[in-house]
């Protein structure tokens, strides 16, 4: 009788479990397609594209790595790749030593008001659409109404210059707009990092007689190592990846005069897409465009001691 009920209540709880996984299955379904018809299926479709003479909607032939060794050839993708890293490293060194100073004064101010005020204000470029920008950036350099040259009239200096047509401003131009968008979103992380802090940690350290930039050293620095890891990081696979703003900052002059501008994934999009519609080209550069993004990152993590036995 005993292990009648038993069975019954075994027969029961299985039936509740298959129930149960089937409703919570159900759920996710439809996130779970999309996942494989619109990421799987597009890596997977694009890795074997990208061994083919694929141009337009005529699939081409398989050509082995011949597209691969033709990006490793291109003089035009190494320069794309020396623009990009020459955007990306001016994005670091100019918006992370300025976020994190401003994050530890954000962080002292004592009223928290005015320091929630602060943090809203310098965030806010980072809600504004990336394209909206640019036409802002635009109109703001602009040779004949911008406020720029506006400003040097009024300084009595040139103010008839078109900034969008000088192949040395190009990256300058771009890691400023960059500045002015990012900067504010990397300080918010800091200063969430900061407040989690022990205080008492500032306290010892003031009793043992160390002074602002020594404590800053010693402590806080060593205790933001991981808001530093994330935002550095991010960071640099975001500006690997800077297409849009320099499409449209730059609209007639092709990713700035003479591709001064052009960065790893303007120039997938201009083979794919504003070229000659060379996909399984195109396909081959977005791989190995992955690779250097993945191996840049892994450096990355390691100078930063990620996944060290401390961490």
């Amino acid at each position: 009788m005993a292990d009648s009920v038993a069975q019954k209540k075994k027969h029961k709880h299985n039936k509740n479990y298959w129930r149960e996984a089937f409703s919570g299955y159900s759920l996710i379904a439809p996130f779970m397609l999309l996942l494989l018809i619109f990421s799987f299926y597009t890596f997977a479709y694009g890795f074997y594209q990208s061994f083919r003479s694929s141009q337009g909607l005529n699939p081409g032939d398989f050509i082995g790595l011949a597209n691969y060794k033709e990006v490793l050839s291109s003089p035009t993708f190494w320069k794309a790749v020396k623009n990009t890293f020459v955007f990306t490293g001016g994005c670091l060194i100019t918006q992370i030593p300025v976020a994190f100073v401003l994050a530890v004064i954000l962080n002292s101010l004592p009223l928290k008001r005015v320091q929630s005020a602060l943090r809203a204000a310098f965030f806010l470029p980072v809600l504004i659409n990336t394209v909206v920008i640019a036409l802002l950036f635009r109109m703001l350099f602009n040779p004949d109404q911008g406020i720029v040259n506006w400003v040097l009239e009024l300084l009595h200096l040139p103010n008839t210059y078109n900034f969008l047509m000088d192949s040395n401003l190009t990256m300058p131009l771009l890691i400023i707009v960059s500045f002015w968008q990012w900067t504010g979103f990397h300080m918010v992380y800091f200063v969430s990092q900061l407040q989690t802090i022990d205080p008492t940690l500032y306290e010892s350290a003031k009793i043992d007689g160390a002074g602002r930039i020594k404590t800053l050293l010693r402590i806080t620095v060593p205790m933001m190592r991981p808001a530093l890891t994330f935002v550095v990081v991010t960071s640099a696979i975001g500006g690997l990846q800077l297409f849009d703003l320099v499409f449209m900052l730059f609209p007639n002059a092709s990713y700035g005069p003479g591709g001064a501008g052009m960065t790893m994934i303007a120039h997938i999009y201009d083979q794919g897409f504003s070229s000659q519609f060379r996909l399984g080209y195109a396909a081959a550069v977005g791989w190995v465009v992955f690779f250097i993004i993945f191996i840049f990152s892994l450096i990355q993590l390691k100078a930063f001691g990620f996944g060290s036995n401390d961490e």
